[in-house]
């Protein structure tokens, strides 16, 4: 049997799950000044979202701003919003 080396990476928070609750606690645990933790995906970000039925798209239109400032109903975080990200009006 051939040695392997084994190197342990130590994270202070794994989140587990990469859809809209897991990047959410990302960017959650970014604001709250920590920086030593992974998210864990299946697939790839937000993967399970392919898969939902076309009836279950947002019906709310997604915009990045709006004239007073105020927070994309559809986002999970402060700043964000899945309309820019996406590159489509309706996620």
């Amino acid at each position: 049997m051939i040695p392997t080396q084994r190197s342990e990476i130590v994270y202070d928070v794994v989140v587990v799950g990469a859809g809209a609750a897991g990047v959410g606690v990302g960017v959650a645990l970014r604001h709250a000044g920590i920086e030593n933790f992974v998210i864990c995906d299946r697939h790839t970000v937000g993967a399970s979202f392919a898969s939902w039925p076309a009836e279950t798209r947002f019906i709310t239109p997604s915009f990045p701003t709006n004239s007073i400032g105020m927070l994309d109903l559809n986002s999970i975080a402060i700043k964000t919003s899945p309309g820019f990200s996406l590159e489509v009006e309706r996620p």
